[in-house]
């Protein structure tokens, strides 16, 4: 499998979402982190959907190894 797949595939099985909050009237958007009910905004933006898409596959692939290797299932 993908090790971007099996990231985000751990990532909400554990109740982590990653998602893209978009600004309005803007084409800006906000990337949150809502791991497990507490919810965390990026403290920047992203120009367009794709790079903060591209942002939130990587996210997932951090918390995935980090947690993994720090024991959590």
């Amino acid at each position: 499998m993908n090790k971007y797949l099996e990231a985000k595939s751990w990532c909400l099985a554990h109740g982590i979402k990653i998602y893209i909050v978009p600004i309005q009237y803007r084409k800006d958007v906000y990337v949150e982190v809502d791991n497990n009910g507490k919810i965390t905004r990026s403290p920047k933006t992203y120009k367009n959907q794709k790079i903060a898409s591209d942002k939130i596959w990587d996210l997932n692939l951090y918390l995935y190894e980090k947690n993994k290797k720090n024991g959590k299932d």
